[in-house]
C-alpha cells in the first residue's frame, strides 16, 4: 500500500502573504512541505512545460506557476492522499495556470516529454536517517519508493533536447547527484550551496543540468558554474535573509 491519505482533516495554509492557497496533511498525519521547494522554485530556470517528480501536495508546481517560471506543470506523486491534495491545490490556484496531477510511481507511469524536470526527492536512503513515526512522512524523507538514481533516470528519459533538470538535495549528496547526472548523459550547468547562515557549513545543494547534445558520461564540458551561496537566515535567529523573503514574497525588514 502506498496510500497515505491523512486520517485527520488537512490544513489550509498559504504562501505569498495569503495569495497562494496550499492544502496539506494535518501535523503528524502525512508529509508537510518545508522551505526546500521554495528555494528550488527560486533557483530553477523558466520553462514552458515542467515535470515535478515526487510532487507531494504540489507546492513546487504552484510556486513555479505563480512566479511565471512555468506555463504548465505536470506533477507526479505516488502517495494517493498527497496526490488528492495536489489536485485540490491545483483547483484552489487555478488562475495561475494548469497543474495536472498524475497518481503513481514515476518509474513506471506514462509521462509526457517536457522542457524541464524538477525534483525535491526523499533525502535519505532507506537504511539511513531516522525513520519518521508516520508512514507518509517517512516516505517523504527516505527512499521507500525510488532512489535518487531513479529520479535522475526518469528525468533524463522524458526531457526534451536542450531541457533542464533542477533539484535540491542534502549537501552530502551533491557529488552523488552530479555523478548520476553524468551517467545518464546530462551536463551539470550550475550549482548553488545553501547555508543556514553566514559562516555555517552547507546544508543543501541546488543543482541544474541539461541534456543538450546528450554527451557521453565523462565527456569534456564547460566548467560547472558555482553560484554564491544562498543564505537562509540572518544573524543568530530565525529571521529569513532578504533573498529568501523575496522568494516568499515577504516584506523586507526595515523597508
Amino acid at each position: 500500500m502506498t496510500d497515505s491519505a491523512p486520517r485527520h482533516d488537512p490544513t489550509r495554509d498559504s504562501l505569498w502573504g495569503g495569495a497562494l492557497t496550499l492544502w496539506q496533511p494535518a501535523r503528524g498525519h502525512g508529509y508537510r512541505f518545508n522551505l526546500d521547494p521554495v528555494l528550488l522554485s527560486g533557483f530553477a530556470s523558466a520553462a514552458e512545460h515542467v515535470l515535478d517528480l515526487g510532487a507531494g501536495v504540489g507546492v513546487l508546481g504552484v510556486l513555479l506557476l505563480a512566479a511565471k517560471k512555468a506555463a504548465r506543470v505536470t506533477a507526479v506523486e505516488i502517495q494517493s492522499g498527497l496526490a488528492d491534495l495536489a489536485r485540490r491545490n491545483a483547483a484552489a490556484n487555478a488562475e495561475l495556470g494548469p497543474l495536472f496531477v498524475v497518481d503513481g510511481d514515476c518509474r513506471v507511469v506514462a509521462l509526457p516529454r517536457v522542457d524541464a524536470v524538477v525534483f525535491n526527492p526523499p533525502y535519505f536512503k532507506c537504511d539511513a536517517g531516522r525513520a519518521a513515526p508516520e508512514s507518509g512522512r517517512d516516505a517523504g524523507r527516505r527512499e521507500r519508493h525510488g532512489t535518487l538514481a531513479d529520479f535522475v533516470a526518469c528525468a533524463a528519459a522524458v526531457l526534451l533536447p536542450g531541457g533542464t533538470i533542477a533539484a535540491i538535495v542534502p549537501a552530502a549528496r551533491g557529488a552523488e547527484l552530479e555523478s548520476l547526472l553524468r551517467e545518464v548523459g546530462a551536463t551539470a550547468l550550475r550549482r548553488r550551496l545553501v547555508v543556514p547562515r553566514l559562516g555555517a557549513p552547507a546544508g543543501h545543494c541546488l543543482l541544474e543540468a541539461t541534456v543538450a547534445g546528450r554527451p557521453s558520461a565523462g565527456a569534456h564540458s564547460a566548467p560547472l558554474l558555482d553560484e554564491p551561496a544562498l543564505v537562509v537566515h540572518v544573524g543568530a535567529g530565525r529571521e529569513f535573509s532578504p533573498e529568501v523573503r523575496a522568494y516568499l514574497r515577504m516584506p523586507v525588514e526595515g523597508a
